[in-house]
């Protein structure tokens, strides 16, 4: 199932010379292999850099990945939110964003009505968030993850965000075609073995109940 649309950005310093993608070639960018950045930071370098120029490095957390961009380890760093507020208030730059689908996952031991429950409570989440998302943005700042780092560079308040950059959307089952169609993208960039099936991958258990919100 999928649900939030989440963001991810390849920043760099302001005293960067780089305003696009396609002067990043062979220049170091931090992400965290086998996951969001890793995943949409090819997506979005693939239109303006050839295969073997496009050179990530596996920094881990987005703490480590932004700090490793603003002391120079790297030339760019692949994050999202908070961490892009943070940098552009600090006069980085995007050169290139890019929105993908989060995702909802459950075990094969996961009774339905339990499925069902949680996805009622990620329905009526999305409803309160986008009715008023600066008043949700604390769960963001807070976190401590995020916190500890932030207060080196003077933090971030709900006014300094962005808000159309944050996108929640309602559980939807992901299609035969997206299925397919990443599978054979990822198969393409070696991040999968081929003698995978793409149905084997990813099951739509689709818990009815989740459509909408329970009356109270």
């Amino acid at each position: 199932m999928r649900s939030a649309v989440a963001s991810q950005a390849i920043m760099v310093r302001p005293d960067s010379s780089h305003y696009y993608p396609g002067t990043l070639g062979n220049k170091p960018i931090a992400v965290q292999f086998h996951a969001g950045s890793h995943y949409v930071a090819l997506r979005l370098l693939e239109g303006y850099l050839a295969p073997e120029k496009i050179k990530l490095v596996h920094y881990g957390s987005p703490a480590n990945r932004f700090e490793a961009m603003m002391n120079g380890e790297v030339e760019a760093a692949a994050v999202m939110e908070p961490w892009i507020t943070l940098a552009e208030k600090l006069g980085c730059r995007a050169v290139c964003e890019g929105h993908y689908l989060g995702a909802e996952n459950a075990s094969d031991s996961m009774d339905e009505e339990t499925f069902a429950a949680i996805n009622r409570a990620v329905v009526q989440a999305v409803d309160l968030i986008n009715a008023d998302k600066r008043k949700y943005l604390h769960y963001l700042i807070d976190d401590p993850r995020f916190a500890e780092v932030a207060a080196k560079y003077g933090g971030v308040t709900p006014e300094d965000f962005h808000l159309p950059r944050l996108r929640y959307s309602y559980n939807t089952p992901y299609t035969d075609e997206i299925v397919a169609d990443t599978y054979h993208w990822m198969v393409g960039w070696g991040l999968l073995d081929g003698a995978a099936c793409s149905s084997d991958l990813v099951e739509n258990r689709i818990a009815e109940p989740a459509a909408a919100p329970a009356d109270d």
